[in-house]
């Protein structure tokens, strides 16, 4: 397991955590967080936090996946005259068309890929960039959120009015790197608010924990707990696939989206240069110069008046000659992409909650059954019960947290 803490200031808490899993060989999961050193290159560029879901055989989707969260912010940076949207996405393109071409040209690595969810935080919100069936969360008090798409078979077959009884999950009909073109999602901006938490996470936990599980651990306990519990949850729960998760947590103003006050978001910039000056008027400068140097001898400061208008004239001329004009669409405070969020689930602790938290936690103790001996089991057993009683009272967000110190320490054990 890898665990990374990132602090640019006290307003923002960033956690990112990996894992394999309990039947993989090998993490062919990636992540990366780019954070501005700085405020005037935060409100330029935003801070960028991508997670990949690689795929392939012969350690393809790794490199995939690889390739993917070191080109993606690279090309993002380079791309600074577009807008911050419209950079993202094309990084993501050109990231799609690299790994494409490494898969047909190597054998092992044929029709190589990988999944991308990513968010970009900028003063004026939220925006996701988004291929394959990786996800965006938000948790806002008592709600968690999806914000993205899942690029699958079952969600695309639901949305058209389909039938998914017998449709596999795990099949997705979008990722980087087995065709040359590929279709990125974007959505937002998300105004931000004091205390949002941001979760993005590969299907290896999003496939064992339910939303309204993860959004009561980050609506509950604090990013770092919040991420290592989902962590070991899903790996308690057969933890079949990589699992990788991004927790940033906004705190106090800073970053609060004044939709007011910030600059908008302009797409399509280009500049338009201007016509060239009117030949009258540049002959007119030329005029008033010939006239000024005639004037000098006979009235020197008449002459120098007219040839400085000259001169000014023919400046001015020329400068405009060569400015250009800058167009694009500037963005409405309630302009948006995509059409997210795409699902909504009521997330602080309740009974139902518990209940399913609870049948994973008993499933260990039956296991501690048949193994007395092999783990120190005293402590679990005192934050389950504790758990339990707290339950009874209808405290479950404390009860949530006591269960959650029992399965982040019996995992720790376990690991041993």
């Amino acid at each position: 397991m890898v665990k990374h803490q990132h602090n640019w200031t006290d307003s923002l808490t960033v956690i990112e955590v990996t894992d394999k899993g309990m039947r993989r060989a090998t993490n062919q999961d990636s992540s990366v967080v780019v954070i501005q050193s700085d405020q005037e290159s935060y409100d330029l560029r935003g801070h960028l936090f991508i997670v990949c879901d690689g795929m392939g055989a012969h350690a393809a989707g790794e490199l995939a996946s690889g390739d993917a969260v070191e080109h993606i912010p690279h090309h993002y940076l380079v791309y600074k005259d577009l807008s911050p949207p419209e950079a993202l996405k094309k990084a993501i393109i050109k990231a799609n068309s690299e790994i494409h071409l490494k898969g047909e040209e190597n054998p092992d690595f044929h029709n190589m890929g990988t999944t991308c969810s990513s968010i970009l935080m900028l003063p004026q919100g939220i925006i996701c960039g988004h291929v394959g069936d990786s996800r965006v969360y938000r948790q806002r008090g008592d709600l968690i959120e999806q914000l993205t798409f899942d690029h699958s078979l079952q969600w695309e077959l639901k949305a058209k009015g389909g039938d998914i009884q017998n449709v596999p999950s795990n099949v997705i009909t979008r990722s980087l790197g087995p065709n040359a073109e590929v279709e990125v999602d974007l959505e937002g901006p998300f105004p931000v608010q004091d205390g949002d938490s941001y979760l993005i996470c590969s299907d290896g936990l999003s496939g064992e924990v339910s939303d309204a599980e993860i959004g009561a651990a980050m609506a509950v306990l604090p990013p770092e707990q919040a991420a290592q519990f989902l962590l070991d949850l899903a790996n308690l729960r057969g933890g079949p696939d990589n699992i990788t998760i991004i927790i940033v947590k906004a705190h106090g103003s800073r970053y609060v989206t004044d939709t007011q006050g910030d600059n908008p978001l302009v797409i399509g910039k280009t500049t338009v240069p201007v016509k060239p000056l009117h030949p009258a008027v540049l002959t007119t400068s030329i005029v008033l110069g010939l006239a000024g140097l005639l004037l000098l001898v006979l009235q020197p400061y008449v002459g120098i008046a007219i040839s400085a208008a000259g001169i000014v004239t023919a400046l001015v001329g020329l400068a405009l000659g060569r400015a250009g004009v800058e167009t694009g669409k500037t963005l409405s405070p309630e302009f948006r992409f995509g059409v997210g969020p795409h699902t909504s689930s009521r997330c602080i602790p309740n009974a139902s909650i518990m209940q399913t938290l609870g049948k994973t936690a008993n499933e260990i103790r039956q296991l501690a059954q048949k193994h007395p001996d092999k783990f120190n089991w005293a402590p679990f057993d005192e934050a389950f019960v504790e758990s339990t009683e707290q339950i009874q009272h209808e405290n479950f967000v404390e009860s949530l947290k006591y269960l959650s110190k029992a399965i982040t320490y019996i995992m720790r054990e376990f690991r041993k």
